[in-house]
């Protein structure tokens, strides 16, 4: 399971240091959804930035 976490605003991939925030985990088979993107943005109640969603999916 990869972690995305959301601080004042700022986007980031939970690596082996425990962020604050708002966080939303993420399976490895929604990776491959085509409405990873859209699922995201409801979690966090903020758009995605699509270079995060490339990251993600690159992992």
């Amino acid at each position: 399971m990869t972690r995305v976490v959301r601080v004042d605003g700022a986007f980031f991939v939970q690596g082996t240091k425990r962020l604050n925030g708002r966080g939303a985990h993420v399976c490895p088979a929604c990776l491959q959804s085509p409405n990873l993107s859209k699922a995201l943005s409801r979690s966090f109640k903020a758009p995605m930035p699509a270079a995060l969603i490339d990251q993600l999916v690159q992992k």
